[in-house]
């Protein structure tokens, strides 16, 4: 299903972005026109997945009316063979599909940034503008919170997005990849996947993420499947303990001064006592003291 786009133009998100992030109606003035081979990508870039079947259509339109929205890039301090870089900043969808249209060049804003406004600009547009899939969104919006310090509540400000939101994206992460992968991929969706974080283990977010992508499960019902899976997962009640044997065990420990553990027989096999020694010389201390506990009695019942 196709989202729509946030909302806010990158210059609502980024004080002193580019216009040309703003509307394609009407493009800066002060744009260039830059070689396609002298456009390096960016490390920056939040988005993994590209959409083949959109990336052709955009093509066409590109290939039929150009580029109308300049890429927004800076300069690298690198030289090559073909003359000055250019590092993509924010436009990788208009770059690919305008090298699928056969354009040698395009038009791009060049702006002067450092890595920090380099990174969060990529990031914001990106969010801002591009359908962008819950891992990527989930991706990004942890870089901002860890390279930037920014909390969920100024993040979703930023975005146009309410800080549930931010927060329940965020921990998706905390999903296996093999999970993940079928997020990505659109097998699932965040509502079909969110449920399965309070599974206990990995292995068992696995197994119902592939149940509920096999069965068609929607995310209701996986909320249901989960709440199933987590009652199932619970250990039952032990039964209650013999209150006469918890009170000769806490005697003993006291009269032996170790712990003492008292395993019932199954049927009619016999149970068994088990006293803990640290060392020979503490077996030895053990034994006399057992010896003289069995002297004691004896004594006792003879007079």
């Amino acid at each position: 299903m196709i989202r729509k786009p946030l909302g806010r133009g990158l210059g609502a998100l980024i004080e002193g972005a580019p216009a040309a992030a703003e509307s394609a109606a009407s493009p800066p003035s002060n744009f260039i026109d830059v070689p396609l081979h002298q456009i390096v990508p960016s490390p920056f870039q939040p988005r993994r997945h590209f959409d083949g079947e959109s990336l052709r259509e955009l093509a066409e339109a590109i290939r039929a009316q150009g580029v109308i929205e300049p890429l927004v890039v800076r300069p690298v301090a690198e030289r090559g063979l073909g003359g000055l870089r250019y590092e993509l900043i924010a436009g990788e969808r208009r770059l690919r599909a305008a090298k699928q249209a056969g354009l040698e060049t395009v038009p791009v804003v060049v702006r002067d940034l450092d890595d920090r406004a380099a990174l969060e600009m990529s990031l914001v547009e990106n969010l801002a503008r591009e359908d962008l899939n819950a891992v990527d969104e989930a991706r990004a919006f942890t870089r901002l919170a860890r390279e930037f310090a920014l909390s969920h509540e100024q993040i979703a400000q930023r975005i146009g997005k309410s800080r549930p939101y931010v927060s329940n994206t965020i921990r998706l992460l905390d999903l296996p990849e093999a999970v993940l992968q079928m997020l990505e991929s659109g097998e699932l969706t965040s509502g079909q996947v969110r449920p399965l974080i309070a599974l206990e283990s990995a292995s068992a977010q696995i197994a119902a993420a592939r149940e509920i992508a096999a069965r068609g499960i929607s995310a209701r019902g996986a909320e249901e499947l989960s709440r199933k899976r987590q009652v199932h997962a619970r250990p039952a009640a032990a039964p209650a303990a013999d209150v006469h044997l918890q009170a000769l065990v806490e005697g003993l420990q006291r009269a032996l001064k170790r712990k003492i553990r008292v395993v019932r027989g199954r049927g009619k096999a016999p149970g068994r006592i088990e006293i803990e020694f640290y060392d020979d010389n503490d077996l030895t201390a053990l034994a006399t003291m057992l010896a003289g506990h069995s002297n004691g009695h004896r004594g006792a019942s003879a007079l």
